[in-house]
Order: C-alpha cells, then structure tokens, then sequence
C-alpha cells in the first residue's frame, strides 16, 4: 500500500458517486458537463494507474487478463456511448475493500503519508462539490453560467489569484466560494509542507 493507491482507491468510491448522481442530472445542462470535466480527471488517473501496474507487473499478460482489463475498461469516461462499463469501476471499490487489512495498517504506521492523502482526498472533495454548488446557486443570476466558467472561477479562487472576472453573487454562492477560499489555504499549507519533507528525505540520503 501507498500513498497513491490510497489516493486512488478513495477516488474510485468518489468517482462512484459522481456516477450515481449524473443518473439524476439532466444530460443537457451544464452541471452534466461540469460532472463530465471531472470525470475525465478522475479517468486520467485511473489510466495512469492502469499502465503504473502494467509497468511494474512481475508477469504483465497474467495481470492484463485478470484484472488488468478491469482497471482498463473503468478508465472510460462518463459519456453516453460507454454508459454500460461504468459497472466495472465497482471493481475497484471491492478490491479496497479487500484490501482494508493492508489500509488500516498502513494507516496505522503511515500517519504522515496518511495525513496528506486524506487532505489530498478531502480538498478535491470541496473543490468539485463547491463548483457544482456555485454552478446551481448562480443559474441565470450571476456571471458563473457554464461549465467552463465554473472550472476557470474554481481554479482562480482555490488557488487565491482571484481575477475578479467570474465571481458569485448570491448570499449563499458567496458562502461557497468562502469555504473554497479557505480550502485554497490548506491546499497550499499542504504543498509546501509535503514539498518540505520530500527535500528533507532526500538530504538524508
């Protein structure tokens, strides 16, 4: 276990989610492609993944058929041509649960590594669930109209450039955009608090 495949297992029961909730979203609105723009950075990582594995597999053809496949084919976006595949990323939230032995001991002897995965899991967290919040709270009022709009507005204010060029203007869009602000804070904190320990590993050697 490591940080990255906790990372990605908790992403997996994340990307679920978003599937079950496009069920119940019009496909022709722009929250459905918002839903869609981060789905498609969730399949990056997971195709990342895919050929992560492949690469370091011992025997790659006996992984590729077995459950090579598996995290191949959970790798397809959210469109409506391969709508049918999207049962097979369950197969990734079976394979954490699994592994829920090997989880809670590296939780237990990783706390730091831990520590920033579960900040890592929780900032993308707010970050998608504040973009489709400001998207609904702002529809026909403010200037956050589209999904492009949304992203770009998300993408300034988490990390605190603030253009100015989109912003909320509803009471409770401007609540959102204030937790995404504070969020922007931690994310930072994060980073270079990561950064930081990756450089002092690396001096030690």
């Amino acid at each position: 276990m490591t940080t990255f495949k906790l990372v990605i297992g908790v992403f997996s029961l994340f990307s679920i989610g978003l599937l079950v909730f496009s069920f119940f979203v019009d496909h022709e609105s722009e929250l459905y492609r918002l839903l869609n723009y981060f789905d498609y950075c969730f399949c990056v990582l997971f195709l990342y993944d895919f050929f992560y594995e492949l690469y370091h597999s011992k025997r790659r053809t006996r992984y590729l058929f077995s459950m090579g496949w598996l995290d191949l084919l959970s790798a397809f976006p959210v469109i409506h041509e391969f709508r049918f595949v999207r049962i097979f990323r369950i197969v990734r939230i079976v394979r954490l649960i699994n592994s829920f032995n090997e989880f809670r001991l590296f939780v237990k002897f990783e706390k730091k590594s831990s520590i920033y995965a579960f900040i890592l899991v929780l900032i993308t967290f707010i970050i998608v669930s504040t973009s489709f919040l400001v998207l609904y709270l702002e529809k026909g009022v403010g200037n956050i109209q589209t999904a492009e709009d949304t992203l770009w507005w998300a993408y300034i204010t988490v990390t605190t450039v603030g253009y100015g060029d989109y912003y909320p203007v509803t009471i409770p869009g401007k609540g959102v955009a204030s937790v995404l602000i504070f969020t922007g804070f931690i994310a930072f904190g994060t980073i270079i608090s990561y950064v930081n320990d990756r450089l002092s590993k690396i001096k030690d050697i």
